[in-house]
């Protein structure tokens, strides 16, 4: 992993500068690693909205009752675990923090998943 990063042509990075100012990201982070995408306006648009709703406060309550919806595997989770994994979601994706709501995800849908009896600890 020493390695530096292979350079880019002029083109490429040229392209990903016009990208960044017409709003789309040229890279997100999976699994904790940083790598090349293109992210449309509307899912960044989205994204922004989510963070601003779950400001508010009445948002941020319902999401325990739409989380199932959203994720199925949630509906395996009692009422107290709904909220506690709402809040967690809130607070992360509030701190537009993709990394901490990645792991917020993965640890919940775990914790859904042995609930259900998908999946064992």
């Amino acid at each position: 992993m020493g390695q530096s990063p292979p350079e880019l042509p002029a083109d490429t990075l040229l392209s990903a500068v016009e990208n960044a100012r017409r709003g789309v990201a040229t890279d997100i982070t999976v699994n904790g690693e940083r790598v090349a995408a293109i992210v449309s306006l509307s899912t960044l648009a989205l994204a922004q909205l989510a963070a601003v709703l779950l400001t508010n406060e009445t948002a941020a309550g319902a999401l325990p009752a739409v989380l199932p919806a959203a994720f199925p595997w949630a509906s395996a989770l009692p009422d107290h675990h709904l909220t506690a994994f709402a809040g967690e979601l809130c607070q992360a994706v509030v701190a537009e923090s993709p990394g901490e709501v990645e792991r917020v995800l993965v640890d919940w849908q775990a914790v859904g998943e042995v609930r259900a009896g998908e999946r064992s600890t």
